[in-house]
């Protein structure tokens, strides 16, 4: 299908990308049409457009984050990241119209056929086929053309915006700005029964409100204020709502001067919140910020997984907001139809943003609105040209390179995973999962002969030996086992799985499949690390170790701390220091004692500043220190560990000293955590068929991870049984 992308330089275009899946409790919709927002999007396409020096003059906080990167790892890493990131395409839009083609297992209320709208950044977007929650969707009622509906979003803003301006029957409303959010207010308002004042710089555009349904026009400049006071009998406006969007605060200003005493101001625009204290205070002024389109904006509960609130409790929700909109175009109270300026075919894309990101004067008074053209025979529009595509190759055989096929091309895969797979001999064969564009922009920058249609197709591709699984971790058991049950090899980012029940079955499917298993837990193979066991001489007697993680804070809405998607930051990253240390000790784990806390209401495996205690078969004893509450300057990661053959001081993987017989101190030409040398031993290990590391240790790892929360859950602590 085809999709709208736009990279950090500004540029943008079009590709032909994977379908995306159908979401759990959401519904896959072929657009028909997709409403560019004049305002939001080319604000963004400007700022991406802005020279390096000009951004980091507006965000000095990215600049410290990429200063302290290349402290940690080295200019040219840092600088390399930084290309990536200017480089990368990412989706477009939030608001479009179309035709319901698959209904997910938890979706009420939607069926196949449904002409629906649908809302939200990342969701809705510039698509031929969109992947959309349940909660923002709407069906659209008969009479009510989709090309009208794909602006449902953009009405939803504005009737949230009335709505929390509270606005009475015959009360005086000034809209500050009148593009295409501050047209859509003046209608609502005008239908509300609202006497409307619309108020812009630019004449064209108080012209087009009037006509619209706003009772007065007047043109922002020095006699504003006077012209509304002269039309409010000295009095003043109940009510502005402003819309603009400005580099200064000019709009608050004038909203606040012409509002009677003890009105209201409510933003939707993009606009400096800076008040002067003076109207404010002598007005006794209220002043409410709009946040989107209505309650459950935000809330992964709501939006991600179908979890509506209670119309007793919450009676507009986002949906119902889209849904009122809706229904008033279908009942002839509100029109939007002719607020589009023109309807431009999804190839022309790159020529619509130039236009809104353009000289004022020539900028679109409308909406624009994309098409999606259908194709006869595909259903869907023809491939782009210069699509990467080859048929499958001869699967590898021998000693030839394993053909690998990646599931969840992200970040970590793409700048560390596939450059280490492509360093140890491998060939990028096909690769996919995820929405789609990250797959299509791998066979453009990574390699990959091939992107796939979904992570199953990657799974079942007769040219792959080795499937390598970098998706987030809810998904990584039921993979490793379809993997493994199709046959493949398998390279699992850690963790392995997220509960017990999901270990026991990725084991069985291991035990039950002639194929390697592996999973991402690098640090073992850290050139340093190799060097401190061997100093420690596990084996000769127990080994007592300490590891500090300074991993930092990681914002709370992030899906890491979403137990279904990443099972927690303990699951998911503590798993890397224990398997570490049982590395060290050359023993397994057999008893967690651990504890620790997060921010207030957060569940206990979300728990991120956490104190484990490892008691190993051996006797050997271990502790990891897990520290969300961290500072710039410290180091990541510290290994203190003694042994009968020596002692170690492991400084984040930079620096090795070794006291007793070996007495030593080794610093490296850089940070080197194992991955290339991890990953090199899979790629072995797919020709010798023999695993890197045991299935037991990695069983063992994964059981004593889970006990740490076990363990932090009950207080008490866990024995780990063996595999």
């Amino acid at each position: 299908m085809r999709q709208v992308l736009q990279n950090r330089s500004g540029l943008t275009v079009v590709r032909e990308v994977p379908l995306p899946p159908c979401p759990p409790a959401g519904v896959l919709v072929r657009n028909e049409f997709s409403a560019i927002s004049s305002g939001t999007e080319r604000t963004s396409v400007e700022s991406n457009q802005k020279s390096l020096l000009a951004r980091a003059r507006e965000r000095p906080d990215l600049v410290r984050q990429t200063i302290d990167k290349a402290r940690q790892e080295g200019l040219r890493a840092t600088r390399d990241a930084v290309r990536r990131r200017l480089e990368e395409e990412s989706p477009s839009g939030y608001s479009s119209a179309g035709i319901v083609l698959e209904v997910g297992p938890r979706v009420r209320g939607l069926e196949v056929g449904d002409r629906v709208a649908c809302a939200g950044a990342g969701h809705a977007n510039h698509a031929e086929v969109v992947a959309i929650p349940s909660n923002l969707c709407a069906v659209v009622p008969e009479g009510v053309s989709l090309q009208a509906a794909s602006l449902t979003t953009l009405a939803a803003i504005a009737l949230h915006s009335v709505r929390l301006a509270e606005v009475a029957l015959a009360e005086r409303v000034a809209v500050v700005g009148c593009g295409l959010i501050g047209q859509i207010v003046c209608r609502l308002l005008r239908s509300a029964g609202a006497e409307v004042f619309a108020l812009d710089i630019d004449s064209s555009r108080i012209d087009d409100a009037v006509r619209g349904g706003a009772d007065h026009g007047v043109p922002v400049g020095e006699g504003a204020a006077g012209a509304i006071r002269r039309l409010t009998d000295a009095l003043g406006v109940d009510h502005a709502i402003v819309t603009a969007g400005a580099q200064v605060n000019a709009p608050l200003v004038l909203a606040a001067e012409i509002t009677r005493d003890r009105g209201s101001v409510t933003l939707v625009g993009a606009v400096p919140i800076e008040f002067p204290r003076g109207p404010l205070y002598m007005k006794e002024l209220r002043f409410r910020v709009s946040r989107s389109y209505g309650p459950g904006r935000y809330d992964p509960e709501y939006e991600e997984r179908g979890l509506d609130y209670p119309i007793a409790f919450v009676r507009w929700t986002e949906q119902r907001n889209m849904e009122a909109v809706l229904s008033l175009q279908a009942r002839g109270v509100l029109s939007l139809e002719d607020l589009i300026d023109e309807v431009i075919p999804v190839e022309r894309a790159a020529e619509a943003y130039e236009r809104i990101a353009g000289p004022p004067e020539q900028r679109p008074r409308g909406a624009l609105v994309l098409s999606y053209p259908v194709d006869s025979e595909r259903g869907l529009s023809s491939p782009a040209a210069g699509t990467r595509r080859s048929a499958p190759a001869a699967p590898s055989a021998g000693a030839a390179a394993p053909a690998i096929g990646l599931i969840g091309p992200g970040g970590f895969a793409s700048q560390v995973l596939v450059p280490a797979f492509v360093a140890a001999g491998a060939r990028l064969e096909v690769v996919g999962g995820g929405q789609g564009v990250s797959a299509e922009a791998a066979t453009r920058t990574l390699g990959f002969a091939r992107h796939a249609d979904s992570a199953e197709a990657v799974i079942k591709d007769p040219a792959v030996d080795a499937v390598v699984i970098a998706t987030r971790h809810g998904l990584h058991a039921q993979y490793v086992q379809a993997a493994l049950a199709a046959g493949k090899h398998v390279f699992c980012e850690k963790p392995l799985a997220l509960t017990v029940e999901e270990l026991d079955a990725v084991m069985a499917a291991a035990a039950d499949s002639e194929r390697v298993l592996a999973v991402g837990f690098n640090r073992r193979f850290a050139p340093m690390a190799v060097s401190l066991r061997q100093a420690l001489a596990p084996g000769s007697g127990p080994v007592v170790a300490t590891y500090r993680v300074s991993a930092g804070a990681v914002p709370a809405d992030a899906w890491v701390h979403d137990l279904e998607e990443g099972g927690g930051r303990v699951i998911g990253e503590v798993c890397h220091f224990i398997d570490t240390l049982v590395f060290l000790a050359g023993a397994p784990v057999s008893e967690v004692h651990a504890s620790g806390f997060s921010k207030v209401g957060a569940p206990t495996q979300a728990n991120d500043n956490v104190a484990v205690t490892l008691r190993h078969a051996d006797g050997s004893l271990g502790t990891i220190l897990y520290v969300a509450q961290s500072a710039p300057g410290i180091g990541k990661e510290r290994i203190e560990a003694y042994g009968a053959g020596g002692v170690g001081v492991l400084d984040d993987y930079r620096e090795l000293e070794l006291y007793g017989p070996r007495a030593q101190r080794v610093k490296g030409r850089g940070q080197e955590k194992g991955h290339r040398e991890e990953i090199a031993a899979f790629v072995a290990a797919v020709r010798s068929g023999q695993p890197p590391v045991p299935l037991t240790e990695v069983a063992n790892v994964s059981l004593a991870t889970i006990a740490v929360v076990e363990s932090m859950r009950t207080g008490a602590a866990v024995r780990v049984e063996g595999p």
